[in-house]
């Protein structure tokens, strides 16, 4: 897959255009057509996207992101897709629609086809919609593809409910509409060494601010590293036992697990949320709440299998 900083001439290409965050179900319907179509005629995909999201040019309001632009890009490239080109919204966002179709898409990328989203728009004032591009498809020679909205469990995916999902902690239903589990990536780095004392050693790693924040509490997670997965617990959150309510912290407990990880890469994938955060009266407490933690993630994979149904209740009693 070639990655592109701006426009380049590719022409005859399959497009498909959107932002892509999160790269989920209903967008990999969207790209593997513009896929199809390229390879049944013998021409290249090309996707043509954003570095930053349009809206946090367009509003106030910072929108977080399920994938940062190189995890993003990690996803269209397992997708056979040949060409993505990265462009910076604020250049083009007071291009009106007619002006971005002529001198933009027809110019530079002569297209055999374009495929979007249903909910899909580009130029001043979305003038850019499904319609728009549909009417013009004789003029330019090119064949549309709306794709309709894609339903799981009564969902509609798309990002704005997918965020809202993993904000509220319910990752097993982000990742029915993302079709894999929502992570984070980081860097190893040396903590307050609390959990060790406790005899819990943990991994602690920074939570890039641009990423769709999480409520605080435990969760059971699935952390790869060197390659290879590994149950764990982690925490997100401050430390309400020893009062500190100042330091965020995102610490990872990998369970069976002894090195030294300091410096490694390590993503971790959000299965399931255990807990909220809770202050105990002493420490020895609160390691008793860390085995049930640690025995609800042993036994996990049992529910993702439907063997069980057991309630948190059971590895919270009196929290």
């Amino acid at each position: 897959m070639q990655i592109y900083d701006d426009l380049v001439y590719i022409k005859n290409s399959s497009l498909a255009l959107g932002y892509f965050d999160g790269v989920h179900l209903g967008h990999q319907v969207v790209l593997n057509n513009a896929v199809h179509i390229a390879k049944k005629t013998n021409n290249p995909s090309s996707v043509i996207t954003f570095k930053e999201h349009p809206l946090n040019y367009l509003s106030d309001v910072h929108i977080p992101q399920i994938l940062t632009i190189d995890e993003r890009l990690e996803k269209l490239s397992l997708l056979d897709i040949d060409n993505v080109i990265l462009l910076d919204f604020n250049k083009y966002s007071h291009i009106k629609a007619a002006e971005y179709l002529e001198n933009v898409l027809i110019k530079y990328f002569s297209p055999i086809a374009i495929t979007t989203g249903f909910n899909h728009s580009f130029g001043f004032n979305k003038e850019g919609n499904s319609k728009f591009l549909s009417l013009n498809k004789d003029k330019y020679g090119y064949k549309y593809f709306e794709v309709p909205p894609l339903v799981i469990d009564e969902n509609i995916v798309s990002c704005s409910v997918i965020r809202n999902k993993i904000q509220l902690g319910d990752f097993q239903s982000a990742a029915k509409l993302l079709g894999y589990n929502f992570f984070i990536r980081g860097t190893v780095i040396k903590g307050d060494q609390i959990a060790s004392k406790l005899g819990y050693p943990s991994a602690n790693i920074h939570y890039d601010e641009n990423k769709v924040t999480i409520p605080h509490g435990v969760y059971y997670v699935i952390a790869s590293l060197n390659g290879k997965k590994y149950n764990g617990i982690l925490n997100h959150g401050y430390a309400p036992t020893f009062d500190n309510e100042e330091k965020l912290k995102t610490e990872i407990h990998i369970i069976d697990f002894n090195q030294n990880i300091y410096g490694k890469n390590i993503q971790v994938e959000f299965i399931a949320k255990i807990r909220n955060q809770n202050k105990f009266s002493n420490t020895e407490k609160l390691k008793e709440q860390i085995k049930r933690d640690i025995a609800f993630a042993q036994i996990y994979q049992y529910f993702l299998q439907g063997r069980n149904d057991i309630s948190l209740k059971r590895f919270n009693n009196g929290l």
